[in-house]
């Protein structure tokens, strides 16, 4: 809901001012804002350097992302759980693979 939207924004400044603070480059390519300054959906690509690649810091940032807290959203003080997914993916140049038919072997298996 509203508040797994909220978090969601939380975690995008996370990783943006991580991102700017070790030199990065961070570009939002689509999102879906909430009225209250969350996020439904986002996307953001982050460029890193040489020296530092993003993907090498960021691969084990994704998966679920879990909060307990008095949103913003609540009136009358409950703790509430929300989470998010992350998927981080590596931008990887597109080559041509060549496959050999005689090297790829098809198993298929059947449960009775």
């Amino acid at each position: 809901g509203e508040e797994s939207a909220l978090f969601a924004a939380d975690l995008l400044r996370m990783y943006t001012r991580y991102a700017e603070r070790v030199g990065w480059s961070v570009r939002e390519l689509t999102s879906e804002p909430t009225d209250l300054g969350g996020y439904r959906t986002v996307v953001i690509a982050v460029a890193g350097v040489p020296s530092r690649p993003a993907y090498g810091y960021l691969k084990h940032e994704g998966g679920v992302h879990r909060v307990q807290r008095v949103p913003v959203t609540e009136s009358s003080g409950r703790i509430h759980t929300s989470a998010v997914g992350v998927l981080v993916m590596p931008d990887v140049d597109e080559t041509e693979v060549d496959i050999d038919p005689a090297e790829v072997r098809v198993d298929v298996y059947r449960s009775s």
